[in-house]
């Protein structure tokens, strides 16, 4: 099972089953989801994207994949909006500009189902440490502008949506080198993602 990291440390806390779960209502969808992510390059996108079909195919999964242009692992969500305001492009860029890091490499070696999100994904063990630091790193950075809406984080990559469930399961490890992060503003149900900041990671 996929560790669970936040602000300050791993939790591997017993959820409380005691209670039952009570989903939130949510209002109508936003139009734009503004948040901090890493792109795979256009060669690495292209291979995942491979991979998704194949394993896509082997376990009969069904779903809707993404396109190589749109795989990415979300780091922090600044918010959701119906027009995304400017003072908070500004002051995630901001957040951004703070950040020092190297390049690293990402490694996943395993996929699963997402059970909330209907999501199809690839995670990783010891692969995805560096992506784990690097958020907290960019964290920290946030903390300083603005309040963290999420305070764990599990690193994945979404391959595709509404497929058939499957449980975690091994795979041939696809390795990749992060050399930048970006501020993507997505423009939900377009299939669109704008980047309105970019920042390059040290080689």
């Amino acid at each position: 099972m996929v560790d669970q990291l936040n602000l300050f440390g791993f939790d591997n806390r017993t959820p409380d089953t005691s209670r039952p779960v009570v989903k939130p209502t949510r209002g109508p969808r936003k139009r734009r989801k503004l948040f901090f992510a890493i792109l795979p390059d256009a060669h690495a996108a292209k291979e995942i994207a491979s991979l998704g079909a194949t394993l896509d195919k082997r376990h009969r999964i069904g779903g809707q994949p993404l396109r190589s242009d749109r795989l990415h692992i979300t780091l922090h969500v600044i918010g959701e909006y119906d027009e995304t305001p400017q003072a908070a492009v500004l002051a995630a860029r901001q957040a951004g500009d703070a950040v020092l890091a190297d390049a690293f490499d990402v490694v996943f070696d395993r996929a699963m189902t997402f059970i909330g999100a209907k999501a199809y994904v690839l995670g990783g063990g010891e692969g995805v440490e560096q992506v784990k630091a690097f958020w907290l790193n960019l964290g920290i950075q946030l903390a300083n502008i603005q309040p963290i809406k999420k305070s764990s984080f599990t690193p994945h990559m979404t391959l595709s949506y509404t497929g058939r469930p499957m449980v975690e399961h091994p795979i041939e490890p696809i390795r990749w080198t992060a050399r930048e992060f970006v501020l993507i503003n997505s423009h939900v149900g377009d299939t669109y993602h704008e980047v309105v900041g970019r920042w390059p990671l040290r080689a």
